[in-house]
Formats: structure tokens, C-alpha cells, sequence
């Protein structure tokens, strides 16, 4: 892969969920394992390229180098839709993570890009989880060392069969045959540009320099003004319609009066955190009508 020369126009962006929407996403080593699979299927099918990421238990960040906001966005909205629907295959909620706030913020600056990438993987080390560099759920063993395959049941995707890699990786998208599968995990070698990266550094002095750097201040104060992503109006849709009958003893939109859409509206609100642009859509009111009133 080529390098990831710092360009305004290039586009870095941090990507990360609210720690505190709840206290655990991941909690087995299971969800662990499927959640980094599930990295490498979302990253491969939106085609923006990891420089970095940490899965903790109740949040997750990743530095990314993408051609524009928007794929950052349909990244983000795949790991979040998919990740929901792991938790509810597993006997969790079925809507578990359709409010999960997460944000996607440029990084405008070739020292922060440098600075966000420590900050991200020391995550588990301020934790007091690990040191960042034995962790296993992120890119924190990848830099300036070396990795051998290392585990059990070593293989390449592409000695599976078609059933068999999506039973594995709960995803029928066609992800490359000769990466490799250590122990379960696809690992972040297969689809990290860990050369690439390692350039923005130039040199492991300046890793470690930019790892003993405290930017906590600097990043949770990025971090600070929450902008969810919102689900798609055909999912809020269809928790709509789940509404309707329970609430209103109605089978479909069109037969709820106005005042009935107001109240369904303030439902779907306090439950989602949708904006009231998109519910004015999803209920069918004027925008004008319904700004005021929820």
C-alpha cells in the first residue's frame, strides 16, 4: 500500500463511541474475537484504511485515513449496525446499540495524527488492563515490532469454504482468500498498513516520544460535543411500525390521526435520540408542525 502521507485533503478522522452509553458492549472473549473480525469485514467493505483502533469494553476508537467524511460515516454505521446485531444473536437486546452515540472528527493537524494514534492504543494501559503493547483487541503490538503468526489454528481465509467463512465471519461479503486467521482473529497486519504507518513516525524514538506525550486533555476535549450518528430512516421506520399496534392498537401509519403521530414521534425520540428533521420524515408531519410540540 502506498504511504499515508500527511494531506489536509487526504483525510484522517478519529472515529470513536461514548464511553459512558453503557458499560459493557464487549464482554467475552468471544464478542472480542467477533468484534475484530468484524474491523477488518467493515474496513475492507467501505474501503477506508486503519491506521489504528482499540476495542475496549464499553467503547471503541479508530484512526482511519479515508477519501472523504462520508465513508468514514457508512464505516461507523457498519461496525455499529453489525456489532448490533451480534450482541442480539448473543441473547442481548435486539436494539442494543441503535442509540449509541459515536463521532466522526477530522484530524486537521500531522502532529495529532501522530498524537491521536498513541493516545488511542494506550487506551487499555491507562485502563490499568494491559500495557498497550500485550493487548489484544487493537493495533498496539503492531508498531516498530515484529509479529509472528503465533497461536492456534493458523490459516488463510482462502482455505475455507464459502459456507464456512460465513459462518465464521458473519458476513457474505467476499473478503480477500490469503489473509490470515490466527486463533479465530483475522489479524490487523492483514488489512493495517503497518509500514505506512510506521513512516508518519520515521523512527521509534519518535514513536516513543509521541507514546510519553499526556494529549488526554487535548482529546477528550475533541471528544466532548456529541454528534450521533443517526440510524437509517428504513431502520426507524421499521421500529416505527413495531410502535404503532402496542401504542395505538393501529396497524399501520396512515391511520394514526396527527396528535397520535406527535406522541409516536416523542416515543421514537426518547428511545433513539433521533433528530426532529428525521422524524418529521419517518411520521409523515411537516417538519414546522412537529419542531415545536417534541
Amino acid at each position: 500500500m502506498e504511504k499515508l502521507h500527511y494531506n489536509r485533503s487526504a483525510g484522517y478522522y478519529h472515529i470513536c463511541s461514548d464511553g459512558n452509553f453503557s458499560s459493557c458492549i464487549f464482554q467475552t472473549e468471544e464478542d472480542f474475537k467477533a468484534a475484530m473480525n468484524r474491523v477488518a469485514v467493515c474496513a475492507f467493505k467501505t474501503g477506508v484504511v486503519i491506521v489504528a483502533f482499540v476495542l475496549m469494553d464499553n467503547h471503541f476508537h479508530f484512526e482511519v485515513y479515508a477519501k472523504d467524511y462520508e465513508s468514514c460515516v457508512r464505516f461507523a454505521n457498519e461496525f455499529k449496525r453489525m456489532t448490533g446485531q451480534y450482541i442480539a444473536s448473543q441473547g442481548g437486546g435486539r436494539n442494543a446499540l441503535v442509540s449509541l452515540p459515536v463521532q466522526v472528527i477530522p484530524v486537521e493537524d500531522e502532529d495529532y495524527v501522530r498524537a491521536l494514534l498513541c493516545y488511542i492504543i494506550k487506551n487499555p494501559t491507562k485502563a490499568r488492563v494491559a500495557m498497550f503493547y500485550e493487548y489484544r483487541w487493537g493495533t498496539g503490538s503492531l508498531y516498530f515490532r515484529s509479529f509472528p503468526c503465533q497461536g492456534a489454528a493458523v490459516y488463510r481465509v482462502g482455505d475455507l469454504s464459502v459456507d464456512e467463512r460465513r459462518r465464521r465471519f458473519r458476513t457474505k461479503v467476499k473478503i480477500p482468500g490469503d489473509w490470515i486467521v490466527s486463533d479465530g482473529v483475522i489479524l490487523p497486519q492483514n488489512y493495517v498498513p503497518v509500514k505506512a504507518v510506521e513512516d508518519l513516525f520515521k523512527t521509534p524514538r519518535s514513536f516513543m516520544y509521541f507514546l510519553s506525550l499526556n494529549k488526554d486533555d487535548e482529546m477528550e476535549k475533541d471528544m466532548g460535543d456529541w454528534h450521533e450518528l443517526f440510524m437509517k430512516d428504513s431502520e426507524l421506520r421499521s421500529l416505527r411500525d413495531e410502535m404503532i399496534m402496542p401504542m395505538f392498537g393501529k396497524g399501520r401509519l396512515r391511520d394514526l390521526s396527527v396528535d397520535e403521530r406527535l406522541q409516536l414521534a416523542k416515543s421514537l425520540r426518547y428511545k433513539y435520540q433521533c433528530s426532529r428533521k428525521q422524524l418529521a420524515r419517518v411520521v409523515q408531519l411537516p417538519y414546522d408542525q412537529l419542531k415545536d410540540r417534541i
